[in-house]
């Protein structure tokens, strides 16, 4: 027969004492693990719904106003080059195509900003900002941008939306532009 001793019974205290720690150690890892996670995923959702917030507050630019100067600053189509467009739309010849024409590129350099930070993925942008629009617009005013890039010493200038341009001719290569047509501005 077994005869239990005071070093056994305090032997086995000792262990059950351990296995207690060792349960109640895993239990405060297990719920520290599931905070963290929990915590993660709510930065997570309030990263998407700050991104979301944004896009939106984005998305108002779609005016009215935009509409119109989209529209016209496509109907600018009759100039060779950046020293013509400057002779015919510059912004002491004519303020009013200067405004729309930097009005249009800004949206599409803050879309670009807004793609390049991955403040907002490809697939949103290209749905808010229709592909061949960034390209037709880009490629039309290409000219216009590396002038003022090479007169002002900015390599940077509308480097964003050029980035935008890069992505859209990546992501739908099958896109093309045709010369714009001429519409009538009322």
């Amino acid at each position: 027969m077994v005869e239990i001793t005071y070093q056994m019974v305090l032997s086995t205290l000792q262990t059950a004492g351990i296995l207690v720690g060792i349960v109640y150690y895993i239990t405060i890892m297990r719920n520290t693990q599931r905070t963290r996670e929990l915590s993660l995923k709510a930065q997570e959702e309030a990263e998407k719904a700050r991104r979301r917030e944004l896009m939106f507050q984005r998305f108002q630019g779609y005016s009215l106003e935009y509409t119109r100067a989209f529209a016209n600053v496509l109907t600018y189509d009759d100039w060779e080059d950046a020293e013509d467009w400057n002779r015919k739309y510059g912004p002491r010849v004519n303020p009013e195509a200067w405004s729309e024409y930097v009005y249009i590129t800004r949206i599409f350099n803050v879309a670009g900003i807004l793609l390049k930070e991955e403040v907002a993925d490809a697939e949103l942008i290209f749905q808010l900002y229709p592909p061949n629009a960034v390209i037709r617009i880009w490629e039309r005013f290409e000219p216009v941008t590396l002038d003022v890039r090479e007169r002002r010493s900015n390599p940077t200038f509308y480097g964003p939306f050029e980035f935008l341009y890069n992505e859209a001719k990546k992501r739908f290569p099958d896109i093309i532009i045709t010369d714009v047509p001429r519409y009538e501005r009322k």
